[in-house]
């Protein structure tokens, strides 16, 4: 059997993030910008008598069980699909941990995930100033005493509270330059417990590589900090009990585990990190989530009513709250400065970028936004988002060396002060719902600088049902250097005076939401193509939709008239849930190879329900004959 070492304080550490929560969202929910109102909270009341709220507080939050502090919707990565190759620089990336320096340190981790047909990869960085590995482990050595991360899977994501035959953990330990192969674990539920002993039917694979600034690097503190390490995943679906790649829109379960050990044993051991917050390696229950695909939301099918546009008004407009979190362009203070720990809650700009490799650490970054959704009416649907961001410089812009960057954006559900957000406190992410490319500047753009689009439908319908601000975040997924963006916040114009705060608005985050009035039981049809042309006896089809909206559920009957001259069939005429796609095809009966000039018609089609009449009507065009030129497709 192969020992696996699991923390024991996982209730003491989801208690203590839940007030570390709750208490930013006391200081951050008196809103003067600009001002961090931490300090004059204990002016405000008197010191004795906050004081004993403030442990009412912490020992009821002691006090609630431990169900309480779990999601209510667990954490997800929508995980990308490649044909071959995996491109890091272009996959799904998540969260989790703190940097700090000392011994023991703690250790920040970037995930990114992404699948092909043959397997399931991940990809893991860890930023960790302490290197210590076991140099000549033993199959039955347990390497969750030193530097190593495990990830589960529960296959079936049937969320039992124990290990079962669906779920399974795979183990990279950090090396140098030793070989892999004792630097490996598996196991496989058995309905009550991990089996260490399993042999997986199909052969996984994982590998590991350190990073160190100087001799003699890992296995020694003498020299100062290392920098991290890396480790890779390649799981083929077959060690997974699947017979091939599972289909687009499969949710697996998903846990991650990291172990580290900061000095020589005995001395060293940290407690390990995991992601999500939740996670107990031995309750499946607990897990996130991987989603194969893209994010899919599909808003209601609604006619807009009204577009709202929201950005900052001046630079002290609560309206919109922006942060950037890292090292900034210049790296603040390099690895042992302490840019983890800075807030920037008062920035003009923004700022985005990341690496697979530790080694560049000081210039990560990512930024969190939050917007108020107060000026969207009451009572809408959210029929469209999009979140649009201006970009106006990168790294390398003047060595040549900028790449583009696949820029993410997350929803936030956990609270957050713009004044107080730093590195190291930022929440995680909820999920990731969609992503943009930037591209390189060469020169400078000139103001407002270049727009980029996220789709962030998702994130705002979330929000605006729930009555709260829409929170989001960006984050990168790039592999290599100098690919760090420079982008402009609601700040912007707030280093001038006052009479010139505005004169680049434009350039500030902006949310532009579409909204429409909620339909009640209703179908909607629509036809697809609309419009098509055929020769003279020839056919073509098209495809008839419903849409239902509210609680519709009634069979649908379809009916259509075709001019003289033509036939049709319409399969099928009555279409009921979950309401199939019928497809009318129409035959074209004229006499003759030629018809000059050509003759348009409009097809009628109509929608009419069985007992409460509700009737819609749609037309498609077609042409039959004529003369048709094609023009060339011109892509840019």
């Amino acid at each position: 059997m192969i020992p696996f070492i699991f923390p024991q304080c996982v209730f003491v550490s989801l208690q203590n993030q839940r007030i570390d929560n709750i208490l930013r969202y006391i200081y951050g929910s008196i809103k003067l910008k600009k001002i961090n109102l931490k300090h004059l909270k204990f002016r405000l009341f008197p010191f004795s008598l906050f004081t004993i709220f403030l442990f009412l507080i912490i020992g009821y939050l002691l006090w609630v069980p431990l169900s309480y502090s779990q999601e209510s919707t667990p954490r997800r990565v929508n995980t990308p699909h490649f044909d071959d190759t995996v491109d890091w620089a272009e996959t799904a990336i998540f969260w989790f941990g703190k940097n700090e320096q000392g011994v023991p340190s703690r250790n920040y981790t970037d995930v990114r995930t992404a699948y092909t047909d043959d397997a399931l990869h991940i990809r893991i960085t860890v930023i960790d100033y302490f290197l210590w590995y076991h140099t000549n482990p033993t199959p039955s050595d347990d390497l969750t005493q030193y530097d190593s991360v495990a990830i589960y899977l529960d296959t079936n994501l049937d969320r039992a509270t124990t290990p079962q035959t669906d779920d399974y953990l795979f183990l990279v330990g950090a090396r140098h330059w030793q070989d892999m192969e004792n630097y490996v674990r598996q196991a496989r539920g058995n309905g009550s417990d991990w089996d260490g002993d399993w042999t997986p039917g199909s052969a996984w694979s994982g590998s590991s590589g350190m990073s160190w600034q100087c001799n003699p690097g890992p296995n020694s503190n003498d020299c100062g900090i290392d920098y991290g390490w890396t480790a890779f995943f390649t799981v083929p679906w077959s060690t997974l009990g699947f017979s091939g790649m599972p289909p687009e829109e499969t949710l697996l379960g998903l846990g991650v585990h990291l172990f580290d050990r900061d000095d020589q044993p005995p001395a060293g051991y940290v407690s390990p990190e995991q992601w999500p917050e939740t996670f107990n390696a031995n309750n499946p229950s607990s897990w996130g989530e991987i989603h194969l695909g893209e994010a899919h939301y599909q808003p209601p099918a609604i006619i807009p009513e009204g577009t709202t546009m929201i950005r900052a008004a001046t630079p002290l407009d609560n309206t919109v709250e922006d942060a950037w979190l890292g090292g900034g362009p210049n790296g603040i203070g390099g690895h042992e400065g302490g840019g983890s720990e800075i807030n920037h809650g008062n920035d003009e700009r923004l700022f985005v970028g990341s690496e697979t490799a530790p080694t560049h650490f000081p210039f990560f970054n990512k930024s969190f936004l939050r917007f108020s959704l107060d000026d969207i009416p009451p009572n809408k649907e959210i029929i469209s988002a999009t979140l649009t961001l201006h970009h106006w410089g990168n790294a390398g812009q003047d060595s040549g060396l900028a790449r583009p960057s696949w820029v993410s954006l997350f929803t936030i559900n956990d609270p957050w002060d713009e004044m107080a957000i730093t590195w190291n406190n930022a929440p995680l992410a909820q999920e990731n719902i969609a992503a943009t490319w930037i591209y390189p500047l060469s020169s400078f753009p000139g103001w407002p600088g270049v727009a980029y689009d996220w789709d962030a439908t998702q994130a705002v319908a979330e929000a605006y049902t729930a009555n709260d601000p829409v929170s989001m975040a960006i984050y990168s997924s790039d592999n290599a250097r100098d690919t760090t963006k420079y982008l402009t916040s609601s700040e912007m114009g707030i280093t001038d005076p006052p009479a010139h705060w505005n004169w680049n608005e434009e350039g500030r985050p902006t949310l532009t939401v579409v909204w429409g009035e909620p339909l009640g039981d209703d179908f909607l049809l629509n036809a697809s193509p609309s419009a098509q042309a055929i020769d003279v006896g020839g056919s073509t089809a098209y495809r008839i939709q419903v849409q239902p909206t509210g609680n519709f559920s009634s069979a649908i009957t379809l009916t259509t008239n075709v001019p003289l001259n033509m036939t049709y069939t319409l399969v099928p005429d009555v279409v009921t849930e979950p309401y199939q796609e019928a497809i009318l095809t129409v035959t074209d009966l004229h006499p003759g190879s030629e018809l000059m000039p050509g003759e348009w018609h409009s097809i009628p089609i109509t929608g009419t329900t069985e007992f409460i009449t509700q009737t819609k009507n749609i037309s498609v065009d077609l042409l039959v004959g004529g003369a048709r030129v094609y023009l060339p497709q011109i892509s840019r």
